[in-house]
């Protein structure tokens, strides 16, 4: 649905969503009550915030996760949801306004989360977690303001070919590593750059919503690159 909102093809659903998104909003999940932010991604709108939270919910041990990362964060309610569950958790985003809705949602739902304006994670300090959740920008496109970097990875993946180069360094052997994918974006082509980079990206689970596939991936290093 969103790669019709997206398309210039499409200029009454683009305006629509342009304009729902230019004022605050509400949003209400299982008894928590979070605002997004003009500009900001709304987890309302679209299936993917979801679909990997309730996957890593449902799936992943808490007992055994004790640091979550979630990379690109948007409004937050990933962080919030596993803030509240008793985690130690740090939300990035490389748009400042994310970065001051994750705090504000944070603070009205008194629980505490790192966070870090960090282009991937340029600016978060190397250290290892146990959960990485990513809802990335997957769409080949350059991205023309800071609001479309949660849609466009650029035109020869330059966001995957950074994250993947990057990663490894916040990561240890047992750490769940989950990234939600559409069917409508290259996931080959993003595949072949993960084993580039020495990962390999497993299906976890697949869900079609309002004619859109969706899937959750986990990363698994699969091998040391040698220079």
């Amino acid at each position: 649905m969103f790669k019709k909102i997206l398309d210039l093809a499409h200029p009454v659903l683009k305006r629509i969503y342009n304009w729902y998104n230019s004022r605050i909003r509400t949003y209400r999940y299982k008894g928590i009550k979070i605002h997004i932010m003009p500009g900001v991604f709304h987890p309302g709108l679209f299936f993917s915030t979801k679909y990997l939270l309730e996957f890593s919910l449902e799936n992943i041990s808490n007992s055994e996760q004790k640091n979550l990362l979630e990379l690109g964060a948007g409004s937050g309610l990933i962080s919030v949801v596993f803030s509240k569950n008793g985690m130690n958790v740090s939300a990035s985003d490389i748009n400042p306004e994310s970065i001051r809705n994750v705090e504000a949602n944070a603070k009205s739902n008194n629980l505490r989360i790192s966070t870090y304006l960090s282009d991937l994670f340029d600016n978060i300090p190397t250290q290892p977690f146990d959960m990485i959740l990513i809802n990335p920008p997957y769409y080949r496109k350059a991205a023309m303001n800071e609001s479309e970097m949660a849609w466009y990875c650029g035109e020869d993946f330059e966001y995957f070919n950074k994250l993947f180069k990057q990663l490894g360094d916040y990561m240890q052997p047992k750490s769940n590593v989950l990234m939600v994918l559409s069917e409508d974006c290259e996931v080959d082509a993003i595949k072949d750059i993960a084993n580039d980079c020495g990962f390999k990206l497993k299906v976890a689970d697949s869900k079609k919503i309002n004619g859109e596939g969706n899937m959750i991936f986990y990363i698994n290093k699969i091998y040391e690159l040698k220079n």
